[in-house]
């Protein structure tokens, strides 16, 4: 009997342990996800067991001190077994990948943006990641829904070529001693563009000489993001489609901002440096890390706050459509599991954490972590914070490769419109009509 049993409670120890090694309720990957018995054994995805050097790019727009802190130190600290080589060609950007390829010192992994997806896609660097997602039970729910739903519109078929690292949206930044010098409330979260217009104009006067004005805004990132979910090119035709009433709409409220007297740029829209440096601008919606500028001015020099960004009436609560900086891997790569891990770390909870409380939006659909946004930055205590994460991403556009000439022309236009005083829908048509022959340009230049 007594033999039996501990035959008996030795078997309730064996299933026990192969308990815990599998997917259900057992071991998570570094990136929180549960996995698969069947597919990759318990802890793989925290371990890189041989040493390896991944060549990755990571390009010069971006500072030595931000790929130490928030990618190369993390990750080799992580895998003692990985050393990242950092390469750098003379250019950035997707020139700068073009100059990795045709020198073939092809990179395993490599950091981008948005605005480069289209030319980079047209160099054929972006691997299907959708087998190593399968490989290792990586847990694509834990995304935002709008971000996993706007890296899927990148690719076709099915495919994920992309994961996000982090995300930037637009907030809008207040100098406080303009407000207080013309005796006029402050902004407040959830005012529409209408209403961001009637502020602007109080605070856009002139005092003993200086010219004030009210509200500027970033010159590419709210056409690049529309909250409207634009689309900028007919995929079928390879057009632009800007004349549609959608973009009449939005560009008119865009140029609505500038025609508030006294609120006319004097020489180029966009300037934010109006806001931090000659602090004669009264109000500035602006990416998340234009927060960088403001951080590193004291409160003695700068007293500013921040609100949501100006919404449409007929879209409240929406903000801008998601904008992620993203990591790729090539298809030539021989260390793709690898680079993978590293990837799927970035995107734990535990780096996600890290990244949210240094100010780089996190990407995952987890309040907790999200409502711990700059909870490291001094310079952001007693902020009205909340402004950043408070409003929805609006839906992705239906995405091409050719966007991005579209963008650069719309916002030539609004300049043109804003300080050459040509008409809005002349300048739009203009701006088709040019967006339209860059684009066929670079199809017959890939021929």
């Amino acid at each position: 009997m007594k033999k039996r049993e501990r035959l008996m409670a030795l078997m309730v120890v064996f299933l026990a342990i192969a308990l815990a090694g599998c997917s259900f309720g057992g071991q998570k990957d570094g990136a929180g996800n549960k996995q698969n018995e069947n597919v990759q054994p318990a802890g793989k995805m925290d371990v890189i067991e041989k040493p390896v050097t991944l060549k990755i790019y990571f390009p010069k727009e971006f500072s030595d001190e931000v790929y130490a802190k928030f990618v190369k130190e993390p990750i080799e600290k992580k895998f003692p077994n990985v050393t990242l080589e950092r390469q750098l060609p003379e250019k950035g950007g997707p020139e700068g990948m073009n100059i990795l390829l045709t020198s073939g010192d092809v990179p395993d992994l490599f950091y981008s943006v948005p605005g480069w997806y289209g030319k980079l896609q047209l160099s054929h660097v972006f691997d299907d990641l959708t087998p190593l997602i399968q490989k290792y039970n990586f847990d694509m729910g834990r995304l935002h829904p709008m971000v996993l739903e706007t890296i899927k519109s990148y690719s076709k078929d099915g495919k994920i070529e992309i994961l996000p690292e982090s995300m930037a949206t637009l907030v809008l930044v207040y100098n406080k001693a303009i407000f207080d010098k013309f005796g006029v409330p402050y902004p407040k979260d959830g005012m529409t563009w209408e209403q961001m217009m009637t502020v602007a104009r109080d605070v856009s006067k002139t005092d003993d000489g200086t010219q004030f004005r009210g509200l500027e805004f970033d010159r590419f990132f709210p056409i690049n993001n529309s909250q409207m979910s634009l689309p900028f090119v007919d995929p079928k035709t390879n057009k632009a489609i800007i004349s549609s009433d959608g973009w009449q709409k939005f560009m008119s409220t865009l140029k609505a901002v500038y025609d508030v007297p006294g609120n006319k740029p004097p020489k180029m829209i966009g300037n934010g440096a109006l806001f931090y440096k000659e602090k004669t601008l009264a109000m500035f919606i602006g990416n998340i890390n234009y927060l960088n500028n403001l951080m590193s001015i004291p409160d003695s020099d700068l007293q500013w706050d921040m609100v949501t960004m100006p919404t449409f009436s007929d879209l409240p609560g929406t903000a801008t459509q998601v904008n992620t900086p993203y990591y790729g891997i090539t298809p030539t790569s021989t260390h793709k599991d690898e680079a993978f891990k590293v990837i799927a770390y970035l995107l734990s909870d535990e780096m996600q954490t890290y990244y949210n409380k240094e100010g780089r939006l996190t990407v995952l659909n987890d309040k907790a972590i999200r409502d711990q946004y700059g909870a490291n930055l001094k310079e952001l205590s007693g902020k009205n914070v909340k402004a950043v994460t408070t409003l929805q991403p609006a839906g992705p556009r239906p995405f091409t490769l050719y966007d991005d000439y579209v963008v650069v022309q719309l916002s030539n236009a609004l300049q043109r419109a804003t300080i050459d005083n040509i008409d809005l829908n002349t300048a739009l048509r203009e701006a088709g009509e040019l967006a339209d022959k860059e684009i066929e340009n670079y199809i017959n230049s890939m021929k």
